[in-house]
Parts: structure tokens; C-alpha cells; sequence
């Protein structure tokens, strides 16, 4: 462990310093922080706020990584609507509000320099983080989405919309849920932190933030370019609203998801779906199952076919279940099914021809 502090200087910049009094942190971290403060005031805080998000510090390096992780949410917020995902543009980020400053002022903690803490300080130290980045970014020759996730993989999916698809058993008509959310920072744990997409409205409310909700909500523009059963959501306001979905909007937003992703809409599947996807029957075939007669060929000849799901064989009853119904998602042994007809009753139909030859010969 390391004892270290930060002290604010009359001419308005952040150092990090040994300190006999200061609290424990981490040997590691300790390291990391005075290498980035070495390099400047600028390229301390956007290391603090975006790198250190999630390591335990003490409550003075907690409230200047909450700080400057405000500029790095907004980063991704602006970045959200960025055509290229792998551009190295880095967006202009407003800085907070008079309002918003004269808050973070009079929360501060006690700090050494505390007494030459002032929005007009907090401005300029908003500066610097913007020049760090722009000068980190371009040494680091990468797109902006890529260089975030080197600072934390998570940044990665801030400041995006999020579609989400969950499972309601409660509710055998509707048995799906579907709600749209977005992130704007993440929690002392790097653990991202969703809101309702119709919270947008509200928050960024006014002619001040709309360039925000614009770059906000242009990935969800794309997808309804591509996705036709979206734009009408869109239209009629039901995108920022909770919904009760049955299979058949389910599974067509489950084929969706190449064009969403593309958009640049962040999907969420339910939990309890392996890889994003739910379970596919898989048809199989066994050769020599049964043991061989005093012929010797017999068991060689043997050719049996079988459809399998998660390893399990299905009966005749629970493939004709799969082949009857006429929705793509259906509910089996307890769990979501994805089943293409045409091609499961095409393998099917391929083993059985299979089958009935190695029976003649």
C-alpha cells in the first residue's frame, strides 16, 4: 500500500503527492496514478476518470474520477452518433453547466488547495482533459471506440442505446418484454447504468442539449432505415415505452439484430439464452447403434437418425411440436426453441432418405 494525495495549486492544477497523513491505496494503482499525473493535470484526470473506474480509492481520488468521468460519459454520448466506428474524430464535448459546476464546488471534499477550487478552475481542468485526450487518442492511431475500450471495456458501451429483450413467463399470451434503455456513465463498480430511453426526453430537454439527444438517438435513426417493423415504434412513441411482446415480435427482432448492431444499437438477449441465441434442435444421425450379428455387417449398416436439443434427444411428440406450430420461437421443455421449418424438415427428410438406404442394403 502507498499513501497518497492530491493537492490543487493556486494556479488551478491537480498534482498527486506521497503524503505521511494520506489515506491507503493500492501499490498498483498508486503507480499508475503518478505516472499519468506526470504527464499533466489533463492526462491525470482522464486516466482517474476513465482507467480507475471501479479500483477502490479514497474519497478525494473518488470525487475527481467522478468528475472527470463526467467528460468521458459525454465523450461516449457524443461519440454514440459518429458515423464510423472506427473514426478517430474526437467529438466536442460541452462542459457542465454553471449549475452543474457551482454543485461540484460546494460537494468537494476537504483537499489541500480546496480554498482555489472554483467553477472558472474546474472549466480549465475540463480543458485540459479534452487536449489530454485529443493528444492520446492520436498517439494511440486507433478509432475512438477502440481507445476507449483500452481504458476500460466498458466505456465501450456507454452513451449508447441498448435494446433489451426479456423473457415474461408470467404472461403466456405475451410471454416477452422489450425496452429500450441507454447509458450515460458507469457506477463505482464499472458496471454500467441503464435508463429508460423515454428518461432522454426529459433529461435532455430544451434547445441547449439537442445536438446530445440528436448524436443519442441517430443509431436507432439507422436501424429503422434497415429495420422496417421499427420506424412505426419510432413514430408513434412506443420506443420509449416498456412492451409486451409475443413470439412473433420477438423473433423477428431476434433476426434483426445484424441490422441493429450495424446501426450501432447495443442488443441485449435474455439471460438464460447460451451465446445471445435460444436453443436450435439439431438433427443427428447414429451409425451401428445396435450390436452386430453373427454376420458381422449388420451393426455397420445400422443407421438411425435423431433430433437433439442441448444434447437431449427430442421424441416424435416434440418434433412434431416443432414442425406444426407456425411461429420461429417456440416454447419447449421449458425453454425458448428457434426453429427453422423448411430447414429442419429438409435435414430430416435427407437422414430419412439416408436412413431407408443403409435399411436396404
Amino acid at each position: 500500500m502507498s499513501r497518497l494525495g492530491l493537492r490543487l495549486t493556486p494556479h488551478g492544477r491537480l498534482s498527486v503527492e506521497d503524503q505521511d497523513d494520506g489515506p491507503d491505496i493500492d501499490a498498483a494503482a498508486s503507480i499508475r496514478l503518478i505516472d499519468a499525473f506526470a504527464r499533466g493535470t489533463g492526462y491525470g484526470l482522464v486516466w482517474l476518470g476513465a482507467a480507475e473506474v471501479g479500483q477502490a480509492l479514497p474519497p478525494l481520488f473518488v470525487w475527481w474520477r467522478d468528475f472527470a468521468a463526467l467528460y468521458v460519459g459525454s465523450l461516449c454520448l457524443h461519440a454514440s452518433g459518429m458515423e464510423a466506428e472506427g473514426s478517430r474524430k474526437l467529438p466536442s464535448v460541452p462542459a457542465p453547466t454553471a449549475a452543474e459546476l457551482s454543485s461540484l464546488v460546494l460537494t468537494a471534499p476537504i483537499m489541500a488547495g480546496a480554498e482555489y477550487l472554483t467553477q472558472d478552475v474546474l472549466l480549465a481542468l475540463w480543458d485540459e482533459m479534452q487536449r489530454a485526450f485529443a493528444a492520446s487518442l492520436a498517439a494511440a492511431k486507433v478509432g475512438l471506440q477502440a481507445f476507449l475500450t483500452t481504458l476500460n471495456r466498458a466505456w465501450n458501451l456507454v452513451g449508447r442505446v441498448h435494446f433489451n429483450l426479456a423473457e415474461n413467463r408470467r404472461d403466456p399470451d405475451q410471454p416477452f418484454a422489450f425496452m429500450a434503455t441507454y447509458t450515460t456513465r458507469l457506477s463505482a463498480q464499472a458496471k454500467v447504468q441503464h435508463v429508460p430511453l423515454g428518461q432522454a426526453l426529459r433529461e435532455y430537454a430544451g434547445a441547449a442539449n439537442r445536438d446530445k439527444l440528436l448524436s443519442l438517438l441517430l443509431p436507432v435513426q439507422r436501424a429503422a432505415d434497415h429495420c422496417a417493423w421499427l420506424k412505426p415504434m419510432i413514430d408513434a412513441g412506443d420506443i420509449f415505452h416498456p412492451l409486451r411482446w409475443g413470439p412473433t415480435e420477438a423473433s423477428r427482432f431476434l433476426q434483426s439484430v445484424p441490422e441493429l448492431e450495424s446501426a450501432g444499437v447495443v442488443v441485449r438477449m435474455p439471460v438464460s439464452w447460451r451465446a445471445s441465441r435460444p436453443a436450435r434442435p439439431q438433427v443427428t444421425a447414429t451409425v451401428g447403434s445396435r450390436a452386430p450379428s453373427a454376420v458381422g455387417l449388420d451393426g455397420l449398416l445400422d443407421f438411425q437418425m435423431g433430433v437433439m436439443l442441448d444434447g437431449e434427444p427430442l421424441t416424435e411428440v416434440e418434433v412434431a411440436t416443432l414442425l406444426a406450430g407456425t411461429e420461429n420461437l417456440v416454447l419447449l421443455r421449458g425453454q425458448w426453441v428457434e426453429v427453422d421449418r423448411a430447414r429442419l424438415q429438409r435435414t430430416m427428410e435427407q437422414f430419412h432418405a439416408a436412413e431407408e438406404l443403409a435399411a436396404r442394403d
